[in-house]
């Protein structure tokens, strides 16, 4: 086995994160620099601010935890190779945990779900960047980071779990997806 993916999560008042967690200046700048800004649909610039934030209750937390075998880790000895790795673990985490995470939000009606990145259209460049609406208005999700969170902190905080960063060719002892099920007051 190359890699190992286990989860854990934790339940955290939606007012404690964004008090927490959320500085949306700063975030929302830092997406301004990526080649996404305003051609995804799943990132910046959208309408999700504090105040519609403020309308659910409390958050599950889950962080996606992709532990990685020490021989695959050792024989990483390029960053295309390190890349595809873990492009290649990415993908399979997120065909495990996505619709466990869309099953989730359906049980809760009304709640809404953060994943990573959109990724729905594949290869096939976003609508977004001709004008068009979503392809898959239904299924997209914003991640925490693209609405102004700290993921990094919520990493190491909430789900005690810090993320952990590649350079070069060295690959981390675990990589880290971070998601949130944000749920409604009264539910």
């Amino acid at each position: 086995m190359k890699w190992v993916v286990d989860n854990i999560e934790a339940r955290v008042e939606v007012a404690d994160l964004i008090e927490r967690y959320r500085d949306a200046e700063r975030f929302l700048a830092l997406c301004r620099e990526c080649p996404s800004y305003g051609r995804v649909w799943s990132c910046p610039p959208h309408d999700i601010d504090e105040q519609w934030l403020q309308a659910f209750d409390h958050a599950m937390v889950y962080g996606t935890r992709i532990v990685y075998d020490p021989a695959v880790r050792t024989g990483c000895t390029t960053a295309e190779a390190r890349e595809a790795i873990e492009r290649e673990a990415m993908h399979e985490a997120l065909k495990q945990v996505v619709p466990r995470l869309y099953a989730l939000e359906r049980e809760h009606p009304g709640s809404r779900l953060f994943t990573v990145r959109c990724r729905l259209c594949g290869d096939e460049r976003c609508a977004r960047e001709w004008r068009e609406p979503c392809r898959h208005p239904q299924l997209m999700r914003h991640s925490l980071e693209s609405v102004g969170f700290n993921v990094d902190a919520i990493a190491r905080e909430v789900l005690h779990m810090p993320l952990q960063w590649t350079a070069g060719s060295e690959l981390p002892e675990y990589s880290m997806l971070v998601t949130a099920l944000f749920i409604k007051k009264h539910q």
